[in-house]
Order: structure tokens, then sequence, then C-alpha cells
């Protein structure tokens, strides 16, 4: 965690912040909730040639991805020996490949014969085998057969085995590394793991996995999901029960951040003041789409707490103990993001987890996985993990798995983007970035360049 904030960093005074509305929370709130902080970072502006330039793409894969840890896939794809998830970017792809000692490994997804690839989807082998000639590999990477090995004296296991990528695991999660000389996962994920433990995502299953092409560049879209400043212009429908006005923004090392945001109290930019009980119709309005009626609030009860209250038991009636954890963490929208593309929720109300990458050599598309993570059900065997579903046209709003309220969100993110692309490639001005809300954007635009400017 970054230093306090403190009259030399960047804080807003609002007439009232995220830490005011959480220490009038009934059930405590821990520690690493309690902090805030964030560093001034100055008012620069960034090039709109980061967005558009296909030269600054090929400057991305060749000093920014293949240096950095990337999630490639959820360890529930590869549960048993032989099983492989195909993981690509840009133009490479890789094999992530759970080996018959149960050890995860990671290869090129090339033939070290003559470069064919040798899987094109996730699938389950015995033996890898390249479609082209026939050369085989063992799970584990060594050379199994080479057809008329009498005319390959120059082949062996030192030479041809497959080219290995770095592997490393975190919660459920598969990361993969291009750089042998990169610090290991555990220094790259910082406090991530502290902050995100409570969550317990290597017990949760991909309930659903949707893969949509996104028109703009990846940092555009990866954007758009780590601010809340544009709440009341983009989703005006939840201002009445959401406060993106005091949303908390934490620096919390060089590839992580975080926004911490207040749900069950209006926002001031939703204009006239609410009442607790006009808070709460609103909620039902929005969440329940008419399903359920609001109920009358008991007297003294605020509408943050009738919100808990309700999550908490939900929750304890399907069987999940949520006994340890704050109100906050049952109510709000507690963000988390490690460089470079991926997005997490601390919050048990938004089970998905983001993953943003280049869609190949083009700076104007993006690939947007979205994985909707769920506890497995007490009592149950662990659920088959979803199967990635192509999107093309349909809509978030669509999907089973999201409620509509959820879904309706997300579709009004995708419409703004292809605007976004759009003007930026129309116009010539910098792109111009506020001071505070939007300093998770100028974090990351700082660590990209630093990446960028190594050799």
């Amino acid at each position: 965690m970054n230093k306090p904030l403190n009259k030399k960093n960047v804080r807003p005074e609002p007439w009232a912040v995220y830490q005011d509305i959480i220490a009038r929370d009934r059930h405590p709130t821990p520690p690493d909730l309690l902090e805030a902080g964030t560093d001034d970072l100055g008012l620069s502006n960034s090039s709109r040639e980061m967005y558009t330039s296909p030269a600054f793409h090929k400057l991305e894969l060749d000093r920014l991805w293949s240096r950095v840890w990337q999630f490639a896939c959820r360890e529930e794809e590869i549960e048993s020996p032989g099983d492989v998830a195909v993981y690509e970017l840009g133009d490479w792809s890789f094999m992530i490949v759970r080996a018959e000692d149960n050890s995860i490994k990671a290869y090129y997804n090339s033939c070290t014969h003559r470069g064919t690839k040798l899987c094109s989807s996730n699938t389950h082998l015995q033996k890898i085998r390249c479609p082209y000639h026939g050369f085989t590999w063992n799970l584990n990477g060594s050379i199994n057969k080479v057809p008329s090995s009498w005319d390959f004296p120059h082949v062996s296991e030192e030479t041809h085995s497959l080219q290995e990528v770095r592997v490393g695991t975190w919660g459920g999660f598969v990361f993969i590394n291009l750089d042998p000389k990169a610090p290991p996962l555990e220094e790259y994920l910082e406090n991530l793991p502290s902050q995100l433990g409570v969550v317990n995502f290597k017990d949760l299953y991909i309930a659903g996995y949707y893969r949509k092409i996104l028109p703009s560049n990846w940092k555009g879209s990866i954007e758009a999901f780590i601010e809340s400043y544009h709440t009341a212009e983009t989703h005006p429908q939840t201002t009445s029960f959401s406060d993106e006005q005091h949303t908390q923004y934490d620096l919390l090392g060089r590839h992580t951040s975080r926004f911490l945001q207040a749900l069950g109290v209006a926002s001031a930019s939703f204009g006239d003041p609410q009442s607790e009980q006009q808070i709460v119709n609103s909620m039902f309005a929005e969440i329940m789409r008419e399903k359920t009626e609001a109920p009358p609030l008991p007297d003294g009860m605020t509408a943050r707490q009738f919100m808990a209250d309700t999550t908490r038991t939900q929750l304890t009636e399907a069987g999940r103990d949520v006994s340890g954890m704050s109100d906050a963490e049952l109510v709000d929208a507690m963000q988390y993001s490690l460089f470079p593309n991926m997005v997490l929720f601390r919050s048990v109300g938004f089970p998905v987890v983001y993953r943003f990458r280049p869609n190949k050599h083009d700076p104007d598309t993006s690939i947007f996985d979205m994985f909707i993570l769920k506890p497995v059900p007490a009592g149950a065997p662990r659920p088959l993990p979803a199967e990635p579903v192509e999107m093309g046209d349909m809509r978030y709003v669509d999907i089973p798995e999201l409620s509509d309220w959820l879904g309706d969100v997300y579709d009004q993110d995708v419409a703004n983007l292809k605007l976004l692309q759009e003007g930026l490639k129309a116009g010539n001005t910098p792109v111009t970035l506020s001071q505070y809300q939007e300093i998770r954007i100028r974090h990351f635009h700082n660590t990209l360049r630093a990446y960028l400017e190594q050799a």
C-alpha cells in the first residue's frame, strides 16, 4: 500500500467519502479496506497514437507482452493429465498442459520440426502429435517419436523437445511469462493475494465463459472498466443506489490497483436527495425488474443495511459461510486490477473476472474474456468448467448467468467503445485524464511506459 493520503496527495473533499460510509457499517470492515492511498501522478496528457498506431501496437507486443505475467487459463480447465488449454496473443499461441505427474507445463504451440501449429483449441491428449508429419511428444515436452528417425541424426531431446515458457499459479489461475529473466509470479502479484484471499478463487468454478471482440484498442477497453467517473453519463439508472462520485481509488503497487465504490447509497449526480426507502425502491426497480416489490424499511434501518442483511441471509441460505465478511464486502463494488490486462472483484455481488488482449495485430479491436465464477454447491461434486462462448453480436443482457441489470451495464459500456476508437482516430488533441478519478489509468500508463522504455 502506498502512503496514506494527506495534503501532499490528491484527494477531493466531497460531502461524504467512502471511508465515512463504511465506518457506519454494522459488521466490522477488514483493516486493508480502511486504508486509503494513492500518489500524485501529475496532470500530464497521453498520446492518441498509443491507442491507434500499428507501430505502437507492435512495440507493445515486443516489449510488454513478452515480459509480463498474464492469465492464460484456469486450473480446472486442465484438471487431469492430458488436458490442454490453448492461449493466444498476437501471433503467439501456447499450450497449457497438465503433465503425467500432475504438474502444469506451458509450451509454444509450434512443432519443433517445421513449425506447424499443434493444437487449435482446448482438448485432451495422451500424446502431443503434429498433424503434418507425425512428430510426437510426451506431455512433459520430451520427444516420444520421430517418424523416419534414421533420417534425423541431428534431432535429439536436447534440440527438439517442446519449447517451454514459464508457468505460475495463484487462486486457481494459471499464468505464463515468456521472459526467463522476469521476476517470479509471487513477486509480480505484490499484495494482491492478501487483498483477495477472502474470495478463495481457487474454490470457485467457471459457471460462464464469454468472449467478445470489442471495437476498441485493448487499453481503451480495459480503461472503460477501471474507473467510475463515466457512471453518471453512461449508467444513469444506477446512480439512485450507487455512489460513483465518492469511489475510492488506491494504487497498491507497480502492477496492482483498486477502486471501492459504495452501493446502497445514492449519488449526488442523481439529483434530488433520496430517502432510504426511495433508495431501496430504486434498487428493487432496477435490480429485481418488477419480480419482487420493495418491502417497507424497518424504522431506523438504512438502505445499505437492508441490502447487506438481505445479501447475507440469501448467501447463508445457499450454504455459503459469510459470517466473517463485512457489509462492504457483501454490498460494494470492490474491483482490483493486475497489470496489464486482468480485473478481479473482491465483492460477492460481482462474481466476474475480466481478461483483455490485443486482437492479433489490429490496434482498433481487442479480445474481452469474461469469466463468471461461482462457488461449488455444498455437498456436490465440482461442476465441469463452462466452455467459452463466442458472443458475436450477442448482448450481455442475454447472458443467463448475469443479472439483467448487470447485463445492461456491460452493454452500455460496449456501446461507448466503438465511438471511443473512432473518435481517437478522428481528432489530434492529446488524451486528458482527471487527477483523481482516472488515476488508475494514469498509473496504468506509467507502468506501460516503463516496460516499453526497456530495450
